[in-house]
C-alpha cells in the first residue's frame, strides 16, 4: 500500500550527526559543554564542526578550558552559530556565545563503536586537541520530534538517540572537570550524553 504521505513537508535546514556532552557538577550546575556536527548536507556545504564550551560560566575561557566553536570551513561554523546555535536557549543565552572564538579546525578522528560500550569523536586544531569520549552506551531510540519539542522550536527533528552513562570532555589530554547528569526530552527521561546520528532539522511550511 503506498503511503499517503510519504514526503514530509517543510525545508530541510541540514542533516547529519550532532553527539554532545553536558556534564554537571555535585550541585547540578554546568560545568562543560560540547557539541560535535559532522554535516553531510546543508545549504553552505559538509563538513565537521565543534562547539566547546570549557568555561560555561565565563565570556572567555582558558587555554585548558577554552570556549570556542571550531569548523573546516568558515561557511559551515557561520551557518551553524547563527542559524542552529543562536537557536538553542542552553547554549547562546550564556556567557560564552555572544564574543565565540571562531577557528579552522584542521582532522576529525573516530574511534569505538556505537553498537558497543565505547565511541569518541577527536578534533585537532591549532595547539588543540579535544576529545569527546562516550562510554556505557545505551540501546538506540528513533525520535520524531515536532517544533515544541525540539531545542530550537523552529524545526521538526528526526534522529536515531544512543544515550551514553558516562562521558568525558579531554582538552589535550586532560579531562574537564564534571559528570554526565540525568535530563528529560521530549517527555522521556535520558542523559546528558548523548550519540544523535542520522538527525534531520527541518523548517515546517508556513500555515496555509
Amino acid at each position: 500500500m503506498p503511503l499517503n504521505t510519504p514526503v514530509t513537508s517543510g525545508t530541510v535546514d541540514w542533516t547529519g550527526e550532532n553527539p554532545g556532552i553536558i556534564l554537571k557538577n555535585p550541585d547540578g550546575s554546568t560545568s562543560a559543554m560540547a557539541l560535535f556536527f559532522r554535516i553531510a548536507w546543508s545549504p553552505v556545504g559538509q563538513g565537521c564542526a565543534l562547539l566547546l564550551y570549557g568555561a560555561p560560566d565565563a565570556a572567555t575561557g582558558t587555554p585548558g578550558a577554552p570556549n570556542i566553536l571550531l569548523s573546516e570551513t568558515a561557511a559551515l561554523g557561520e551557518f551553524l552559530r547563527d542559524n542552529f546555535i543562536a537557536r538553542l536557549p542552553g547554549f547562546s543565552e550564556i556567557p560564552p556565545f555572544a564574543g565565540l572564538r571562531h577557528e579552522r579546525l584542521h582532522s576529525v578522528r573516530t574511534s569505538g563503536d556505537p553498537m558497543g560500550t565505547r565511541y569518541t569523536e577527536t578534533v585537532v586544531a591549532d595547539g588543540l586537541t579535544v576529545e569527546l569520549v562516550w562510554e556505557g552506551l545505551e540501546p538506540p531510540m528513533a525520535l520524531e520530534l515536532p517544533p515544541e519539542l525540539t531545542g530550537t522550536k523552529a524545526h521538526t527533528m528526526f534522529s536515531l538517540l544512543v544515550p551514553a552513562r558516562r562521558a568525558a570532555i579531554m582538552v589535550n589530554g586532560h579531562a574537564l572537570p564534571g559528570a554526565v547528569g540525568e535530563r528529560v526530552q521530549a517527555g522521556f527521561e535520558t542523559t546528558t550524553a548523548f550519540l544523535y546520528f542520522s538527525e534531520s532539522w527541518i523548517f515546517p511550511p508556513e500555515p496555509a
